[in-house]
């Protein structure tokens, strides 16, 4: 099955590296990038992704405020998002469950590991 996924982050490097874990974790997934959320709202005007990860730490609205504008809209509230940033604490954890992530992982340092997250992720979406 070929799942598009949608990275809502304002690093550049970010989607290569997503694009990267995709490729070893033997998904057969595009990946799509939008550079903040301001963009990302743009984008899901006309795309559907299978799966949203979104970083918390992003200038203008962070990713708690991207998430609750994405669940509030009742197309887009199925689609499973992934707050995906490099330190979540367990207030943010709590806050971005509370308001719709389907889950909560932290940037692993490897690729490796982001690949074995992935692989993980895929098995349950």
């Amino acid at each position: 099955m070929v799942r598009s996924i949608l990275l809502i982050d304002d690093d550049a490097d970010e989607i290569e590296i997503l694009n990267e874990a995709v490729e070893m974790a033997g998904s057969d997934s595009t990946c799509d990038w939008a550079e903040g959320a301001e963009m990302a709202y743009g984008v899901l005007r006309f795309a559907r992704p299978d799966l949203i990860f979104l970083d918390y730490n992003m200038p203008g609205h962070n990713g708690l405020a991207c998430l609750e504008e994405i669940k509030k809209k009742k197309e887009l509230q199925h689609i499973p998002v992934i707050m995906y940033s490099t330190c979540i604490d367990t207030f943010l954890q709590q806050e971005a469950m509370n308001r719709g992530a389907f889950r909560c992982i932290q940037k692993p340092t490897s690729v490796y590991d982001l690949v074995k997250e992935l692989q993980h992720l895929f098995a349950q979406v």
